[in-house]
């Protein structure tokens, strides 16, 4: 392995294993693995593992662009054949691609909908399950230590069931609630059976080194979760209907890593009682203050988790003394590599992780 990531992942190590305001890291982030047209690729072949050999190519050279800076950045894939797949892993539906995602219908919708629920059986036979584990396998076979790949970013049972059933299901929270509950337990034994499938492939890398996402590291042996769905109901509902079920998750595989938006500040707090001793992400949103603004609440909010937000070299500067009281990893989005060294230096300068 290249003793740069060798040097990075061990950083990731130490800020896991610690527990102390003023543990940092910064990913800098002047390039990205390249975002691939899906127009250009034949699903109905091999189209996946042609797509699946072009990102290997691109994210040979992430470490090297990165320079002599020295950051937290990891190479990292990640398999993406856009939102549709998050579903039709569980039910295969025909799937409408754009250039960048993909759309399939929600198959639960209308009055009948959880009538189908007995067809909701995860199968290892799916046609994307197979693409999806034989490009993780494809991606274990050759690569050579210079990126780390993930397993597959997976919605939570909340985002899984709204994708499932669509927005009916948030009025069927009080018209049908034990449908819903059958709903999400079948959500929830998906997703840990379609990510106990893909460990077969990979499964000691992950507890070796730890879960790559969007350029950071998660623990050893996390999963990845999207709780979009739970920004959308507020704390109430989510506590209720979300947090009992993505907690499952959680104990099953010991460690999650969680994605959801400031749009969904309020739930917070729900999201940090599903990690322990792990991550949550925040993406920024439009009409809503940036993370980097409000960066000493959510971090009390986590629970004990670090956070992971978005910022600035500039956000970096202007928030030094919150940072000190904080458990983060930045990702810092700047073009400019002098720019990048000096946000780097920054969060080095005060961080307890060097």
């Amino acid at each position: 392995m290249h003793e740069s990531l060798q040097r990075r992942i061990a950083r990731y190590h130490e800020f896991y294993a610690s527990d102390l305001p003023g543990d940092l890291l910064i990913v800098n982030r002047p390039s990205w693995v390249t975002k691939k047209n899906l127009y250009e690729y034949d699903f109905t072949r091999d189209g996946h593992l042609e797509m699946a050999a072009d990102m290997l190519q691109s994210a040979r050279a992430l470490l090297a662009m990165n320079g002599d800076l020295d950051d937290d950045f990891i190479p990292w894939l990640n398999v993406d054949f856009g939102i549709a797949i998050h579903h039709t892993f569980l039910y295969d539906l025909p799937v409408q691609f754009a250039e960048w995602t993909s759309w399939a219908d929600h198959p639960l919708t209308g009055p009948d909908g959880y009538q189908k629920l007995p067809e909701l059986r995860y199968q290892s036979d799916n046609p994307w399950v197979r693409r999806v584990k034989e490009v993780v396998a494809y991606w274990h076979a050759q690569q050579d230590d210079c990126c780390l790949h993930a397993t597959f970013g997976h919605y939570g049972p909340l985002d899984l069931a709204n994708a499932l059933r669509g927005d009916e299901l948030f009025t069927d929270f009080y018209e049908f609630p034990e449908d819903v509950h059958a709903l999400l337990r079948c959500c929830t034994e998906a997703i840990i059976a379609f990510e106990e499938e893909l460990r077969t492939v990979c499964g000691e890398r992950l507890h070796s080194y730890g879960a790559p996402f969007w350029g950071a590291l998660a623990p050893r042996g996390a999963v990845f979760l999207s709780e979009d769905a739970m920004d959308l109901c507020g704390p109430n509902i989510s506590t209720a209907w979300g947090l009992p079920y993505s907690q499952q998750i959680a104990a099953h595989f010991g460690a999650i890593a969680v994605h959801h938006h400031m749009l969904g500040r309020p739930v917070q707090g729900v999201i940090g009682q599903e990690v322990r001793h792990s991550l949550v992400q925040i993406s920024n949103d439009p009409n809503c203050p940036p993370a980097m603004s409000c960066l000493r609440e959510l971090y009390q909010q986590a629970g004990g988790n670090a956070v992971m937000v978005d910022c600035s070299p500039q956000d970096i500067a202007d928030h030094l003394d919150d940072l000190r009281e904080v458990r983060a990893i930045l990702i810092c989005c700047n073009s400019d590599i002098d720019a990048g060294k000096r946000a780097v230096e920054m969060v080095r300068s005060i961080s307890n992780i060097t």
